[in-house]
């Protein structure tokens, strides 16, 4: 089916991301409660329409999912990029400017709507409507690591301090063994040249399969190995992620109706909270402060505002 001019490949997900609570803690006794119902409803809009793999819309309910869970995190909602709308990557720092220009759009149409008019002067009006998309936005992430640029599924940065959580996705649903041997070396080289330029951002890669996968004799087996391999210490990677997702078909509208963990160590929850863990421990105390204040809860004293600049006085003086 054809996008509409005013729509892309994350908009047929919007409503379940909007209708979607991210303002309690996905956190409980210290561990990361990921809500992979959601993520069954999301692939479940692509997989009924009859969308495949090659589409690329299947990798696009995986993407949004992930940026959903980091905004239950408690990073900003705009600072996560996809966002739930366009333009999908926007630097957090512009959401204040964001909110005016909506404010003053929506302002423009109340007015005229109650009026029956248009409002004048016409030279001011058209000023007004001529904002409308004229942010600096873009529909992808593109990070620079050593060498090139590269396109990132999932991302977390701003002016002020660059890239902070970097994810690549990757959805396989047949032809493991014949596909895994390049999915690796790719891995191994987008991490390498990222990790050269931006040493301190937390990286993760996040690969979903299907059922179909365990049918393939040593597909599985594969697919660990090199998933354990990418996140060794001090090498590649600081959370991988593994999940199997399981849908019919032959039903009449086929529906993801599983999401199967089959390694604890490459869960949704491990993965969740070695990124997020990852993030925190390489960035001051006064950086992500909802994100702490979510996990750890709120230490004695207090936490400090968000991005609290300290000023201190010269001994001497």
């Amino acid at each position: 089916m054809a996008k509409k001019k005013d729509e892309d490949d994350f908009t047929p997900f919007e409503p379940l991301l909007q209708e979607a609570d991210i303002s309690e803690s996905p956190w409980k006794n210290g561990a990361y409660l990921p809500d992979l119902d959601l993520l069954e409803e999301l692939l479940s809009k692509p997989i009924s329409a009859g969308d495949k793999q090659e589409s690329g819309r299947p990798a696009k309910a995986f993407d949004a999912w992930i940026a959903h869970e980091l905004r239950r995190a408690g990073f900003p909602p705009d600072a996560v990029w996809p966002r739930v709308r366009r333009p999908r990557v926007l630097p957090d720092d512009l959401a204040p400017l964001e909110a005016g220009l909506d404010e003053l759009q929506q302002e423009l149409r109340r007015i005229e709507k109650e009026s029956g008019k248009r409002v004048k002067p016409r030279e001011l009006r058209r000023a007004i409507r001529a904002l409308d998309g004229k942010l600096p936005g873009a529909p992808s992430a593109y990070i620079l690591g050593d060498f090139y640029s590269k396109q990132i599924d999932v991302a977390i940065s701003s002016w002020r301090r660059g890239p902070d959580l970097l994810v690549s996705t990757k959805t396989m649903f047949s032809s493991y063994r014949k596909n895994l041997k390049n999915r690796h070396e790719e891995a191994v080289g987008e991490v390498k040249s990222l990790r050269a330029r931006h040493p301190m951002a937390a990286m993760g890669y996040a690969y979903l399969v299907r059922r179909t996968i365990y049918e393939e004799e040593g597909a599985y087996a594969i697919l660990r190995d090199i998933l354990f391999r990418l996140r060794r210490k001090g090498e590649a990677f600081d959370a991988t992620m593994l999940l199997v997702a399981d849908w019919d078909d032959e039903a009449e509208e086929p529906k993801v109706t599983g999401i199967d963990q089959p390694d604890p160590e490459l869960d949704a929850r491990t993965f969740f909270q070695d990124l997020i863990g990852a993030v925190l421990d390489r960035s001051p105390v006064k950086e992500h402060v909802e994100v702490r204040r979510r996990r750890d809860g709120t230490p004695p004293g207090g936490l400090p505002d968000e991005g609290e600049d300290d000023e201190f006085e010269d001994a001497d003086s």
